[in-house]
């Protein structure tokens, strides 16, 4: 395997999929590189160190392949979903929780904490998501949770009803675009308030050099953080191959300034 010198580094990797294929966001990169500039990989081969990243390299791929990354160049990676300094954003009450207490509540009957029924929304904490969010409202509800262990640290907000979910990347500061979630199944196309997604983003203290912010508005009308997603690893969501490669490859470098 050579030496290949591309755009984002002197060795540009991108994983390929159990099929042999590219997914989505690794065709973009391709793309952004061209032929000849990139080479390929299957996960097992960094989680099982067959191949080594070096500080000049670029590498993309799902959360494991890029912490299993992370650790070769000895990256102390630290990440929250909900950032201190855009609590504010949130408009609705977010708190830090363990599965134990979720699976205690339940059996209580949420004691309280919100209307009886109405369940809370419930999601791991960090990159590595275990299970996806969903609003859980009885014990049959754990189903869901693909048995997290007790001591597994989540996320708790109130419910609230979101009339469109937007991703929104963040390079340097300056927000550049929102791209609708296609998963969320709002019909609306009312759009998050563009003033008070790039005001959150002047508000991120010690905000990373590309990320996402996750906004949505409620059915009050506010434009809210859904949550922060660090961009060196997200879905692409409909961003152009240039900008999407801009993202990740602004954070990469960013990271690598980290490696030992």
């Amino acid at each position: 395997m050579g030496r290949i010198y591309g755009l984002g580094g002197i060795m540009n990797y991108l994983q390929l999929n159990d099929n042999s294929k590219l997914g989505v966001e690794e065709q973009a990169l391709a793309n952004y590189f061209g032929d000849g500039n990139y080479t390929t990989f299957y996960k097992k081969h960094i989680i099982q160190n067959k191949i080594k990243i070096t500080k000049e390299d670029f590498i993309i791929g799902d959360i494991p392949v890029m912490f299993a990354a992370m650790r070769q160049l000895g990256i102390e990676y630290k990440y929250s979903d909900y950032p201190e300094s855009l609590q504010k954003y949130l408009h609705r009450k977010v708190w830090s929780s363990t599965m134990r207490e979720v699976r205690q509540r339940l059996f209580d009957g949420l004691d309280g904490e919100v209307e009886l029924g109405l369940g809370w929304f419930i999601k791991p904490k960090g990159k590595l998501k275990r299970f996806t969010g969903f609003v859980c409202e009885t014990i049959d509800y754990l189903q869901y949770c693909n048995g997290a262990g007790d001591n597994i640290e989540i996320w708790c907000s109130e419910p609230v009803i979101w009339l469109t979910e937007y991703r929104c990347p963040v390079i340097n500061g300056k927000v550049r675009g929102m791209f609708k979630v296609p998963y969320t199944c709002h019909d609306t196309d009312v759009l998050p308030d563009e003033n008070v997604v790039q005001e959150m983003a002047d508000d991120f203290v010690n905000s990373p050099r590309g990320y996402c912010l996750d906004v949505g508005v409620l059915s009050t009308g506010e434009t809210a953080l859904i949550e922060v997603n660090d961009g060196f690893s997200v879905g692409k969501y409909g961003m152009s191959d240039d900008l999407y490669s801009e993202l990740l490859i602004t954070r990469w470098n960013e990271l690598k300034k980290e490696a030992r």
